[in-house]
């Protein structure tokens, strides 16, 4: 998979040479089941018209670019959501800069410049995206500007689980809840985190809350199980022998061991 990095001074000269592309569009934090479907339905449509299959999304957060005084908790830097979309069979991932500047960018403009400027040829979408200026585009309005320009449309429906529908503010809200068990129903896998025995939680990764789980971590010829307490948003503290295991781990986060006190 080709990782591609646009912003406004490169996008002419990457536009002119962009393959025509199934495109799917969003921010994909976690790449969770919801997005799993809107990326294999671009794929679907890239096979049936012979397309390349392209993911445009934004780096950093458009939320701490509005909203610098607040912070975001991303669920996975873009290394881990780059590795998720090859697996998926993504062939291109457009990383967009998210800037103060692009924020201000009408909807109709972004979609000129970011969308058909790429050469997508099919667009794809969940069914509440929404894009350009104070987020005035819609999937509606991107219905009739595909119209227009003659551009495929395809929209995801909501997928639900447990009645509330699948996103990465659910996915948030179970770390904070401590409700771990729950989350390969989300997310297809558990949450996984990668974690520097020196310097602690590697950046863009979120934790669980406070609390004491069961983990099971990767090394380079097997994995182990064994408890993990989160001692605060970066810091953890493991009951099993450090030395045995690689300076970078690659945590999987399975299920709270007891309650805390609230």
């Amino acid at each position: 998979m080709q990782i591609v990095y646009v912003n406004a001074a490169n996008l002419p000269d990457i536009g002119r040479t962009a393959p025509k592309a199934a495109m799917a569009l969003g921010y994909f934090d976690g790449v969770h089941l919801g997005h799993q479907k809107v990326i294999r339905t671009a794929k679907e449509q890239a096979d049936a018209q012979n397309l390349a299959v392209a993911v445009l999304s934004f780096f950093p957060h458009p939320k701490s670019v509005l909203f610098p005084d607040r912070e975001v908790a991303y669920l996975e830097p873009l290394e881990q959501k780059a590795e998720k979309l090859e697996r998926l069979g993504v062939e291109l991932f457009y990383v967009v800069e998210f800037t103060k500047e692009l924020a201000k960018v009408e909807p109709d403009d972004f979609l000129n410049d970011y969308i058909v400027g790429l050469n997508a040829q099919e667009i794809v979408c969940g069914f509440d995206y929404t894009y350009g200026a104070k987020a005035k585009g819609t999937v509606e309005t991107l219905a009739v500007y595909a119209d227009v320009q003659q551009v495929g449309l395809t929209v995801v429906e909501e997928l639900k689980w447990n009645e509330q529908k699948i996103s990465s503010t659910l996915i948030r809200q179970h770390l904070a809840d401590r409700q771990l068990s729950e989350l390969p129903e989300l997310l297809g896998t558990f949450h996984q985190t990668k974690y520097c025995q020196k310097n602690g939680l590697l950046p863009n990764y979120s934790l669980p809350n406070v609390g004491t789980y069961k983990v099971r971590i990767e090394t380079p010829e097997s994995s182990v199980e064994c408890v993990a307490t989160v001692k605060c948003k970066r810091t953890i503290q493991l009951n099993y022998d450090w030395s045995a295991l690689p300076k970078l781990l690659k945590i999987h986060w399975m299920a709270q061991l007891e309650a805390v006190a609230t």
